[in-house]
């Protein structure tokens, strides 16, 4: 699979540096006095500064949750979701959605999680419990609300 780019709004450089770096774990690539390029799981995120950020605050509703409709994020392995997950809380990092399970026991089956960057950009980091169901779909009678954390 080829690494994915996606750029990104940021009021702060040196915030988002900070956050990425070491609450997230990404590495820096290029940069410039407008812009940092990340190493984001292997994949290529760009901050690029601006004097305001757009309005994201709308929200709906998935697994009866406000999700924000603009967000990005990875799917992680099992074992590295947790470890991250785990690192998170001992780093009383704030969680916009706590650390849960969606879909128990069903197809889509994941471990989900979500944090906002300080800029308020909405992060994603997922992890299925069966890989090879990640674009699987579910039946249209099943019930899609998951809770708890495995």
């Amino acid at each position: 699979m080829r690494p994915f780019h996606l750029a990104f709004p940021v009021v702060s450089l040196e915030l988002t540096e900070k956050f990425y770096v070491d609450k997230i774990g990404c590495s820096i690539g290029r940069r410039t006095t407008k812009s940092i390029n990340f190493n984001f799981y292997g994949h290529q995120i760009v901050a690029h500064l601006v004097k305001q950020m757009p309005n994201f605050s709308q929200s709906g509703k998935v697994d009866g949750k406000q999700v924000p409709p603009f967000h990005f994020g990875i799917v992680m392995e099992w074992e590295q979701w947790h470890n991250l997950r785990d690192k998170l809380s001992n780093e009383n990092v704030i969680f916009r959605l706590k650390p849960h399970v969606r879909y128990p026991g069903k197809i889509g089956e994941q471990a989900t999680m979500f944090i906002d960057d300080p800029s308020g950009n909405s992060i994603e980091f997922k992890s299925f419990s069966d890989e090879s169901r990640l674009f699987a779909t579910m039946p249209s009678n099943e019930n899609h609300i998951g809770s708890g954390l495995k």
